[in-house]
């Protein structure tokens, strides 16, 4: 993409299931299960979101990447470098017994309200790395530099408001704990979903990180088709990501985006398997 730190991924696959059952598939599928997916928990987000929606914090195993959270969370407020937060947010710890799961708490419960009420727009900058990144203006221009994405889903992104503001679409929220590079982080996303002629359209974004990457959409059109006369779905599926980890040049950004690629791969692996073991 010309967007230096953004990258485009496209994949093509099929389900040997109907429409209906592909996309409750897609919608309901845990990559928890998966432990090379690295996603330590999922859980939902109430359309009220409050910190009693990320109680599941507690049920967390312990590990070297969720204890190097911890770390650089008791770090704060002096030292963000690590972590991805407004000075607002970072001046909300207050060391104690509980203090990293209660600071938590409250700061993805204060970003899944603002989703809520906003959208994109509303989400407060990150002040990281020396610099400031609005993820709003991420997710803008991930889009405008992927024309297909908006001439295809184009009715949906609008519905959803996927870019500015609320939109009219209801979210399915929900939020994860995952592993970036040896340092647990949290992600907040928000799905939407709409039939689309004989098909069906899904939109899946990721609007806040902790660490690991800015933002990421991902956008899928699903087909009916037959194979062999029996009822099927093709599943074109588009991810957009922005990430700290593809600011660089030449080599390196290769690298970088060759390792994304992967990541993509191995995550809709592991949902095929799983869609093929639940027929």
């Amino acid at each position: 993409m010309s967007f230096g730190r953004g990258i485009a991924v496209e994949s093509v696959y099929m389900l040997r299931a109907p429409l209906q059952r592909a996309v409750a598939l897609q919608q309901q599928w845990n990559p928890t299960r998966h432990p090379e997916l690295k996603t330590f928990y999922q859980g939902d987000v109430s359309g009220r979101p409050s910190p009693n929606d990320f109680r599941g914090l507690a049920s967390v195993s312990s590990s070297a990447s969720v204890k190097a959270l911890a770390d650089v969370t008791q770090r704060l407020p002096g030292d963000a470098s690590k972590l991805q937060l407004s000075r607002a947010e970072a001046q909300m710890f207050t060391p104690g017994p509980g203090a990293v799961n209660t600071f938590w708490g409250k700061v993805l419960a204060g970003r899944a309200q603002s989703y809520v009420s906003g959208g994109f727009a509303a989400q407060p900058p990150y002040e990281t790395g020396g610099s400031t990144v609005r993820v709003a203006d991420d997710a803008n221009r991930l889009m405008k530099d992927h024309g297909k994405v908006r001439a295809q889903f184009g009715s949906l992104i609008s519905a959803a408001g996927i870019g500015g503001g609320r939109g009219s679409l209801p979210p399915s929220l929900y939020w994860q704990m995952f592993d970036a590079e040896g340092q647990a982080a949290f992600n907040l996303g928000a799905s939407y979903s709409r039939a689309a002629g004989d098909g069906y359209q899904i939109a899946d974004v990721q609007y806040y990180a902790s660490s690991g990457f800015y933002t990421a959409l991902t956008f899928y059109q699903l087909w009916p088709v037959s194979v062999q006369g029996q009822d099927a779905t093709l599943v074109w599926r588009v991810d957009l990501i922005s990430s700290p980890q593809l600011d660089l040049r030449g080599v390196e950004r290769m690298g970088a985006g060759a390792a994304t690629m992967r990541e993509v791969q191995k995550g809709i692996n592991a949902f095929l398997r799983d869609a093929r073991s639940s027929r």
